[in-house]
């Protein structure tokens, strides 16, 4: 099968392409490898999936249009485009679209999915983590040693592998015989702990402090519609830490 994926050298991307290539033909597009998501075409793919896009959720407050331009209507392209060439989609929405009032990034996924048609399914990640995610993620300045506070916050924490795995069991359903399909999906752990007590549980003391008003106080994942197609997350967040902890 011949699987565009956007962003491919992203965070998520990076690991999903390595999972796919050993078994289809992967066309991978990012700006890293000089294929700007402006000029995407799909190039007579069997699948599409576009995890391409702005994530940081300040960044957005302080530059709306620049959101704007990367999460709307570059997704808005190519959902149209799938809907051409009758090629089904998976694109990359968020938690944040449970309370997407709150930032323009929140904003820019609310209308990814309401701009999406038939055969294009949004996945709602919680705070996707690993041992090589941005250096600014809490996950990585608990592994850097250089987590400073941490707030009180409630955060749903879902590993990449996890991550990859539930893309291709939805691309793979979506492509069966069999396939009841909703159109969203909470992507997540299923479980959510407090920031501050994760920190704690590295090993560190830090101040406990406020979120921004632009940050949800919980971003817990439901998982009831994506457990009933077969999947299931594999990595606790506690686990992981505890792990990576013990080998500092």
């Amino acid at each position: 099968m011949k699987i565009v994926v956007t962003g491919s050298e992203g965070f998520i991307g990076k690991q999903l392409c390595k999972e796919l290539e050993p078994r289809h033909k992967v066309i991978r597009w990012d700006k890293k490898l000089g294929k700007d998501i402006r000029n995407f075409y799909i190039n007579g793919a069997d699948y599409v999936i576009h995890l391409a896009g702005l994530a940081n959720i300040p960044e957005s407050i302080n530059n709306p249009q620049l959101y704007w331009q990367e999460n709307v209507r570059n997704t808005t392209k190519i959902q149209r485009h799938c809907r051409r060439s009758l090629t089904p989609l998976i694109y990359a929405s968020s938690s944040c679209i449970h309370q997407w009032y709150l930032s323009p990034y929140g904003m820019s996924k609310k209308v990814n999915e309401e701009t999406a048609f038939e055969n294009q399914y949004g996945l709602r990640f919680t705070t996707v983590y690993g041992n090589t995610d941005r250096e600014e993620m809490f996950v990585s300045r608990i592994l850097n040693g250089k987590l400073e506070y941490a707030t009180s916050h409630i955060r749903d924490f879902v590993h990449v592998k996890d991550v990859v795995q539930a893309i291709i069991q939805i691309m793979y359903r979506s492509l069966s015989k069999d396939n009841e399909m909703c159109r969203t999906y909470d992507i997540g752990l299923g479980r959510g702990y407090k920031v501050s007590e994760l920190a704690k549980l590295a090993g560190y003391d830090v101040p406990e402090v406020a979120g921004e008003e632009y940050e949800a106080e919980d971003n817990t994942a439901d998982l009831t519609n994506i457990t009933e197609i077969g999947w299931n997350p594999t990595i606790d967040i506690v686990d992981f830490i505890k792990n990576e902890s013990g080998n500092k």
